[in-house]
């Protein structure tokens, strides 16, 4: 995120310095040898026109932060970002007519805007009446990472806010738990303090976990075990974040990285995706580069890994809109720390087998089906899934088709970030 103060960078950056080196599991990763196929290619040959698909719904909240800049509003770009999926357009805009532009260009092409501008601020009733009632309208940027500090001004300017318009939502965005103000006793208590007394209709936090060599920031799973515990315990919905962008530590994003990270999230039970950044930043503190989009406009690699991966969340999102979790383990030798080791397996699994460094296992349910994700999250190697389960176990393709499991019915491999998706 956007840290806008030198004495909060310095603190960052010493945190970063000292914990950057851990990761979530060790690095002595077995190597994973499996002559088993994945579930694309053992359907390779399947009729899937004789098969019921995952029924449509609303838009999944899919972000693009810092997405397409102020300069370049225009119905060409705002649609190059709706192919890739993105919902959501989130950019600082330098003035309310700016905004204007782009909410009326965002309904042209069925998106939405997070409004950013300094008359928000500035002149907070009138610039909430101006834009309340527009359609593009996805609600008001307050505060990126606040710390307790923040905590008297952001309550007077939500105030203001729903004083006018109470339809809306108001976003803060909430620090990671390797890199916030310690003036409380523990994270928890930092994002439990910031729910309660702004009255948060969304719980949003950013952590960026990959870091170069492919290893696991020590900590993301915790984080998510936290957030989780809160959305839980309040009945608020969580956003979380999958980065898009390099800089300093962070790789080039790949389809894996992106996939790791967005169905860990989902897995948790993550009901919006939000990509850092979508066009390529250009920043006083990092060099930022190969984001979807370049600083010069031009598409990049990371683009086709974008759109990739929202047409996956998009086949599937009635399932993690109307899922709710209720269950999250990990399995194998490498689980990360603060996370539950798989105990049970629910009753129409019979056997599961996962020959792996570590694997993320998570029981959804809605009112009509439960569901069993298994992902892959090492990026180091794929995992090889045995399982018996019960003659009524589906399984749900990435397109949404939805197939009885008996049509495969043998191991199978999930490649590194991937996951497989099981219905009762």
């Amino acid at each position: 995120m956007i840290v806008h103060y030198r004495k909060a960078y310095l603190l960052l950056l010493l945190i970063f310095i000292f914990t950057g080196c851990l990761t979530d599991a060790g690095e002595d990763y077995k190597t994973i040898i499996t002559t088993a196929k994945d579930i694309a290619t053992l359907t390779t040959n399947v009729d899937l026109s004789r098969y019921p698909k995952v029924k449509d719904t609303t838009d999944f909240p899919i972000i693009a932060w810092l997405g397409v800049p102020p300069k370049y509003t225009n119905i060409e770009r705002f649609r190059e970002a709706k192919d890739a999926g993105i919902t959501i357009n989130y950019s600082a805009y330098p003035n309310a007519d700016s905004v204007q532009k782009a909410l009326d260009i965002a309904k042209q092409v069925g998106m939405k805007i997070l409004i950013r501008c300094p008359e928000l601020e500035s002149n907070t009733l009138s610039t909430v009446k101006k834009f309340k009632d527009h359609p593009a309208n996805a609600g008001y940027f307050i505060k990126d990472e606040p710390t307790l500090y923040d905590l008297p001004y952001l309550k007077k300017i939500i105030q203001t806010i729903t004083s006018i318009d109470d339809q809306h939502l108001w976003y803060v965005n909430l620090y990671p738990n390797h890199a916030f103000n310690l003036g409380m006793p523990n994270y928890q208590e930092y994002v439990r303090q910031f729910v309660e007394e702004l009255s948060l209709e969304v719980i949003s936090f950013d952590f960026y976990p990959i870091l170069n060599g492919n290893n696991i920031r020590y900590g993301w799973y915790k984080n998510l075990e936290i957030i989780r515990d809160e959305s839980r315990d309040t009945g608020k919905p969580f956003w979380a974040f999958a980065l898009a962008t390099s800089h300093g530590d962070y790789p080039i994003p790949t389809l894996e990285h992106l996939r790791l990270q967005v169905y860990s999230n989902l897995a948790y039970g993550a009901k919006g995706i939000q990509y850092y950044t979508y066009w390529t930043y250009n920043s006083l503190n990092f060099q930022y580069y190969s984001g979807p989009i370049e600083k010069d406009g031009s598409r990049t690699l990371v683009y086709n890994h974008l759109k990739k991966m929202n047409s996956e969340i998009n086949a599937l999102k009635h399932i993690f809109l109307s899922g709710e979790v209720k269950n999250v383990s990990h399995y194998g030798s490498q689980i990360p720390d603060g996370v539950k080791r798989l105990a049970a397996l629910p009753d129409y699994v019979k056997s599961l087998e996962i020959r792996c460094n570590t694997a993320l296992i998570s029981e959804i349910e809605n009112d009509s089906n439960r569901f069993l994700m298994i992902q892959n999250n090492d990026l180091h190697s794929p995992i090889e899934v045995t399982i018996k389960v019960d003659s009524l176990t589906k399984i749900v393709l990435k397109n949404g088709s939805i197939i009885p499991f008996s049509l495969i019915n043998q191991p199978f491999k999930i490649e590194s970030g991937d996951m497989v998706l099981f219905m009762r």
